[in-house]
């Protein structure tokens, strides 16, 4: 390519040749030019947004001011020292159910089998060494002290959680398991709350013959038709009328123990029936040797009698919701 290149006042003229490589170069450069006035223009804008609008620099370009992100760093800080104690109280909460859960089965555990336990406990301590390093079964205890890092906070809360969970789910099997354990024994009373005794187990005066006799069981006063209830899951072994007992049914439970119900006025059950705790099994009545309507209710551990006064769970009425 040649220019040609003339002045007005002189009628001079200059002839310039230009190749396409220099044309190439000198388009290169104007371009690089451009780009370089257009960044410095973008970065100049951009920190004047950031101290003067910091919202139009996140949507320029995504980034906050350190004081913004320290203020944001503290709102999460405050957030999280919130749910760190909303944890630390639901973990006390949990402790406090598992005293109150302790304290339930006390109450419903046979005193026979608190004393085997007893038992099994002494004889464990006695003839077993224990020993071994000390690893917390909750490693990850909930703090809630301000952490310096963040992130390091964020995960130790996160651990806490799970670790709270893990005790929860924990507890959840411990209870099924006592719970599981506990109902098939005959700790629920024959009769639904309301009903006193009308002779306790032990020494008494025979209300027949008035004299000094043995009872083995405890005598609730109520009327005819009232209903008896099964005191634990089992099989019934008996339901038939005897000369003494009157109406009888004989259930066989698990852990040894039997229960037993007399003088009642009509069976609901037959011998090979499997019941459930608090099922309908029979009637108070007035049959057999008995000077009156009430249902007799004895318990047996492995053939001997047991005081049913020591088996028995009671509860309030307004809490027996129980099956």
């Amino acid at each position: 390519m040649q220019i040609i290149w003339i002045s007005g006042a002189t009628s001079h003229y200059r002839k310039f040749n230009i190749t396409k490589t220099q044309l190439t170069r000198f388009a290169a450069a104007l371009g690089l030019l451009f780009i370089m006035i257009g960044s410095a223009i973008y970065f100049m804008g951009f920190r004047v947004a950031i101290k003067f609008d910091p919202g139009m620099a996140r949507d320029m370009g995504g980034v906050i001011t350190s004081e913004e992100l320290f203020h944001l760093e503290e709102e999460y800080r405050e957030k999280l020292s919130k749910l760190q104690g909303s944890l630390k109280a639901m973990d006390q909460k949990i402790d406090v159910l598992s005293k109150i859960n302790e304290q339930y089965a006390a109450l419903a555990t046979p005193l026979p089998m608190k004393e085997k336990r007893k038992d099994r406990e002494k004889e464990s301590e006695a003839s077993t060494g224990k020993g071994g390093p000390y690893l917390p079964l909750f490693p990850y205890q909930i703090r809630s002290e301000e952490n310096p890092s963040l992130r390091v906070s964020i995960n130790q809360t996160l651990e806490s959680s799970e670790g709270l969970s893990k005790k929860m789910q924990s507890l959840k099997e411990i209870w099924l398991e006592k719970y599981e354990r506990l109902i098939p024994l005959p700790t629920k009373p024959p009769l639904a709350a309301g009903y006193g005794l009308s002779s306790n187990f032990g020494a008494r005066v025979d209300p027949i013959t008035n004299s000094p006799a043995f009872h083995p069981g405890i005598d609730f006063n109520a009327k005819p038709g009232t209903q008896v209830l099964a005191a634990g899951n089992g099989v019934v072994t008996k339901a038939k009328y005897d000369a003494e007992l009157g109406n009888v049914i004989e259930i066989k439970h698990s852990e040894g123990f039997t229960s037993l119900y007399a003088h009642c006025q009509k069976l609901l059950v037959s011998q090979g029936d499997t019941v459930s705790r608090g099922q309908l099994i029979g009637e108070v009545g007035n049959t057999g040797r008995s000077t009156g309507p009430h249902l007799h209710f004895s318990v047996y551990k492995n053939g001997a009698l047991l005081n049913p006064m020591d088996v028995l769970a009671f509860t309030k009425p307004a809490a027996n919701k129980e099956n």
